[in-house]
């Protein structure tokens, strides 16, 4: 991962180089070994390569920008290096094609370049680097935009084609790289942060989003329309590439679609699933493996985490593998994450990690800066804590269990009531029966609840005491239950169609754009095998019943990784995720959280009125609603208002 910024700026507008400069320090943390920045007259040849203070020695060929004065142009690319492949000055950014027609900025790693670079050079192309990045250049090259069908990996870059004057923006399939777009009188303004656009045009440029905070404080919904808490600022759209236009604007077209996929594989028997699975997940964990720095793995104890662990283990190599411990709390899994890492003794290093538990303010309030928003649950806070101690560690890159649960429905109580419904519908009561009695004896829990508790959040009466009543009232709100919504939720009885809405909606996205963020504030990259396009395509084109079957979610996967996995971790019964005491660390913080926004000002909440009998109670009895009113306070602090926490 890296960090990109750039513009393209309205006709006969004049701004200094410094402003790309502005942008792309704001965003340094992405890109810690190497900066550059390339400046475009948008009329041919007029291009000036700039190098900065931050520039890595041994690139050759780049003017210092402290000498060049006032340089017209219109168009600007900044680069934030965080080396992964080919650690060299080669793999210098902005990177120019060979021939001097393509220059790029981009963030995120195209794991099968070794396969590409083979292919290409087949087809005539020689290359002058080790690096995915040349691999990318020379992609677009020979087949243009068709170039993303080719790329298994996540992306967000923006290219400069000299033969057509004009620029390229694009993202990957699923949306693991941040971009964010400002479309504005000045021009067309982009960066991998909102930092970036706010050091191009400043954060009063952009009014609060009253719709996404009203989501948020609501429903806990994000990002169902690329939208974010500033209006004017939108993130482009994933699967997606476009060409700005002349007056800025930009029309995305997409490259990628889930539904496409939908049951193309209804004939496969399961012994055949269950070998492809197991090989394409196999192959997904190779190529991520791939780096010219240390990789390690986060290991939760759970299926996803565990199978990755396990693949990894068999890779030649010891691999690094981090846990995260809660002792003496129902949220602690340790056990299941020490059981693999012994089944493979000396093939898989164990590293254990006890946060402490007075930290939840600190880490809460360099969240917020990172990730410029509100958050919706603290338990990511997990994953920056073994992110840490993995960077202390000297690892740079993590493979991560991520999305499984949705590319393989994991949801129990979501999914298997689907499943149940489905069986009725078609007239099977026997298997209806059958599904019903193992899924209680495998899971422990009465058919539906899951899903009753999603319905349940749209109830208001659990969500009224910190709300100040324009929450409600505002005429830029949609009505309390918001239709679109609820269709979201309850309309769908398709359990395909639910897994494709799944991975459209607020929970991927979010978890996405959240975790890179965070995890790129660091710095180290994180890697999803399960989001592997190839696994989402095969998993979305299977049978339900392959996903879930004999009262078991993600069936496919346990029956693939039983032979490799230690028997209770590939058929426990409950596995939380990476958990998080949310109760135990409210408390704990509760003086600290309340001191920092006692005198709050915030109009969408009335903090006053938040007794201490009131906090104890929400944290005992909605522990996400109440760090919801707390991130949102705490973001409005930090971030909208400028206030330190400490």
């Amino acid at each position: 991962m890296c960090g990109i910024s750039g513009y393209f700026l309205a006709d006969h507008l004049e701004i200094s180089a410094e402003k790309i400069l502005q942008m792309t320090r704001a965003i340094a943390f992405r890109g810690p070994d190497d900066e550059g920045l390339t400046l475009f007259s948008g009329k041919g040849s007029n291009i000036t390569n700039l190098a900065t203070t931050h520039t890595a020695q041994g690139v050759l060929g780049l003017q210092a920008i402290s000498k060049v004065g006032s340089v017209p142009h219109r168009i600007a690319f900044g680069h934030r290096r965080f080396s992964i492949v080919d650690i060299s000055p080669s793999g210098h950014q902005p990177f120019w094609s060979k021939d001097c027609q393509v220059c790029v900025v981009f963030n995120g790693e195209i794991y099968n370049y070794v396969e590409l670079r083979q292919k290409l050079k087949s087809l005539g192309h020689t290359f002058y680097t080790d690096s995915d990045t040349e691999v990318l250049v020379e992609a677009y090259l020979e087949w243009g935009t068709d170039c993303f069908q080719h790329f298994n990996g996540f992306w967000a870059l923006s290219l400069y084609d000299t033969r057509k004057n004009a620029v390229l923006l694009a993202r990957d399939r699923i949306g693991v790289s941040p971009l964010y777009i400002a479309q504005t009188a000045k021009g067309l303004f982009w960066s991998s942060e909102i930092k970036g656009i706010f050091a191009a045009l400043g954060s009063s440029a952009f009014s609060i989003c009253d719709q996404s905070v009203f989501d948020f404080v609501q429903y806990s919904w994000r990002d169902l329309f690329d939208t974010t808490f500033y209006e004017g600022i939108v993130t482009f759209p994933r699967a997606s590439y476009a060409w700005i236009q002349e007056d800025g604007s930009y029309h995305p077209q997409s490259f990628w679609q889930l539904s496409n996929q939908r049951l193309r594989e209804r004939d496969i028997c399961p012994t055949e699933a269950i070998q492809k699975l197991r090989h394409l997940l196999t192959d997904a964990v190779s190529i991520r493996l791939r780096a010219d720095v240390p990789v390690g793995v986060e290991l939760s104890g759970g299926m996803d985490s565990s199978s990755i662990s396990a693949i990894a283990a068999h890779s030649g190599n010891p691999i690094e593998t981090f846990t995260v411990s809660f002792p003496g709390t129902e949220a602690d899994e340790e056990s299941f994450a020490r059981k693999v890492a012994e089944y493979y003794q000396d093939r898989l290093h164990y590293n254990v990690f006890v946060p402490p538990p007075n930290d939840l303010f600190t880490q809460a309030d360099q969240y917020i800066e990172l990730i410029e928003e509100p958050f919706h649950s603290p338990n990511l806070l997990t994953h920056q804590s073994i992110w840490r101690e993995m960077a202390d560690k000297g690892i740079r890159v993590s493979l991560h269990g991520g999305a499984g649960d949705e590319v393989l429905a994991g949801y129990a109580g979501e999914y298997h009531s689907l499943y149940l419904q489905m069986l009725l519908r078609q007239g099977s009561l026997l298997p209806f029966i059958r599904e019903f009695l193992l899924y209680s004896e495998a899971r422990s829990k009465k058919f539906g609840l899951g899903y009753a508790s999603q319905a349940y959040r749209l109830l208001p009466q659990n969500l009224q005491i910190l709300k100040r009543p324009q929450i409600n009232a505002s005429p830029s709100l949609d009505p309390f239950i918001v239709p679109q919504h609820i269709d979201r939720l309850g309309a769908s009885s398709d359990l395909h169609q639910r897994l494709i809405d799944n991975m459209g909606d607020w929970r991927m996205n979010y978890w996405m754009r959240s975790s890179n963020k965070s995890a790129m504030g660091i710095p180290i990259e994180l890697r999803f095998p399960f989001l592997d396009y190839r696994i989402v395509d095969f998993a979305f084109s299977l049978p339900i019943s392959y996903l879930v079957r004999q009262g078991w979610m993600k069936w496919i996967l346990r029956q693939g990784m039983k032979d490799i996995l230690p028997p209770e971790v590939a058929w426990r019964k409950v596995k939380a995720g990476f958990p998080f005491p949310y109760t135990q660390w409210l408390l704990t913080s509760k003086s600290r959280f309340c001191y920092a926004i006692g005198s709050l000002d915030c109009p969408y909440l009335n903090w006053q009125q938040l007794s201490s009998e009131s906090y104890e109670h929400l944290a005992y009895n909605n522990p996400l609603y109440l760090w919801r009113m707390m991130s949102l306070a705490l973001w409005w602090k930090k971030c909208v208002q400028g206030e330190s926490l400490q």
